[in-house]
């Protein structure tokens, strides 16, 4: 089998499409993952976490969140989302609260299922 230049133009443009289609080369984030599942807990990350803990969760001025469910227990990340830790605010701070408690539950959800 003989093939042309018009063939191999056609097969490798049909790579690059299926490739562009299965999103080939590009790795979805935590957030973009996570989105559908835990949706109120994502906003609220990057509305108020994502300065300090990265928009993958990767860290920065916060540390690293990518697998806090596995370094911490429910309870504690709850705890630390509600009276904060350093530089990190309370979002639960009675009389102050930056976070509702079923707001602060989401978050808390979602970083324990980050393993």
């Amino acid at each position: 089998m003989r093939f042309t230049r018009t063939s191999w133009v056609m097969g490798i443009g049909t790579i690059a499409v299926l490739m562009g289609l299965s999103g080939c080369g590009k790795q979805q984030t935590i957030l973009q993952k996570d989105a559908v599942k835990y949706p109120e807990a994502v906003r609220l990350y990057q509305q108020g976490c994502n300065t300090c803990h990265g928009d993958n969760l990767q860290g920065g001025i916060g540390p690293n969140l990518q697998h806090v469910g596995s370094q911490l227990t429910e309870a504690q990340i709850r705890h630390r989302i509600e009276v904060g830790s350093g530089p990190m605010p309370a979002y639960g701070a009675p009389g102050d609260a930056i976070y509702t408690p079923s707001q602060i539950q989401a978050l808390t959800q979602w970083l324990s299922a980050q393993k």
